[in-house]
């Protein structure tokens, strides 16, 4: 029998995590329910409506916003992919020194603020005369999204047996097609992991879009943040139940390739077995 004080310390356990994860996803179900709501004001609930994600649709700001974040994000995903795949590689044949370095260098871009990463960029190039638009962001978020793409990549990589690539090379596969043909399949479940949390952190990102932007570029959380600095209006509601659509679908695509990581590690456990 589970002893009194244990069950109370689970008691008190299960209302401590349901009174942070309330305190989490409240504001997000008063997004989305607000998102619907006819009142304009949003002081009363005014009955259900679908024509504020009409009216956000048809906004030409925030579909130019939209367009301008989803590039973004996919010049951040295409970029920030093949650096981590070069560098999971190159972690896998350096040494001891070569491992130390490009560990530090990828934590220490997790671990810098934002912020710090973000101001650092601007300065660098206000200095050297580079006009801050589309590519000057896409640069501050491969600074940022890389790390995590590597650190996805790299897991996956420590987890390879070179018996697959020994082999193709006993047969007379060159190295590129060793790699084509046996590390990039085997690698393909990070790979699509890493191209998702990437797209997803891109498209969702403020802090080095404001920094970065400059006065052409516009992106949709950029827009966002705009529009509540004057009032939160159902649109702006039905814009951020649209974003959180976006990321979620990330999310959840990415938990699907990792479930499918898992079941493809344990098929090729299986048949060298």
């Amino acid at each position: 029998m589970t002893p009194l004080w244990m069950r109370r310390r689970r008691l008190g356990l299960a209302l401590i995590t349901s009174v942070v994860l309330v305190f989490l996803y409240l504001p997000i179900a008063a997004v989305l329910i607000n998102a619907f709501n006819k009142d304009s004001t949003l002081a009363t609930w005014g009955g259900v409506t679908g024509k504020w994600f009409g009216q956000a649709v048809s906004d030409p700001e925030i579909r130019h916003s939209f367009v301008q974040s989803t590039k973004i994000a996919l010049a951040t995903t295409a970029i920030s992919v093949a650096i981590a795949i070069c560098a999971a590689l190159y972690w896998r044949s350096a040494g001891r020194w070569g491992r130390t370095l490009l560990d530090s260098t990828t934590f220490m871009r997790i671990a810098l603020p934002e912020v710090v990463t973000a101001l650092a960029l601007f300065v660098m190039f206000r200095r050297l005369n580079i006009t801050l638009g589309i590519w000057t962001v896409i640069a501050g978020h491969v600074m940022f999204n890389s790390a995590y793409a590597t650190i996805v990549v790299q897991a996956r990589v420590a987890a390879l047996d070179r018996t697959l690539e020994d082999a193709a090379a006993d047969l007379g596969a060159p190295p590129r097609r060793v790699f084509r043909r046996v590390v990039l399949p085997l690698l393909s479940p990070a790979v699509i992991v890493a191209a998702l949390l990437t797209f997803t952190f891109s498209f969702d990102d403020v802090v080095t879009s404001l920094f970065l932007a400059g006065s052409g570029t516009v992106t949709l959380p950029m827009e966002i943040f705009g529009l509540v600095r004057f009032r939160v209006t159902p649109e702006v509601n039905a814009i951020g139940s649209g974003v959180m659509l976006v990321t979620l679908t990330g999310f959840t695509l990415a938990a699907v390739a990792l479930f499918a990581s898992g079941g493809l590690r344990r098929t090729i456990g299986r048949a060298r077995a």
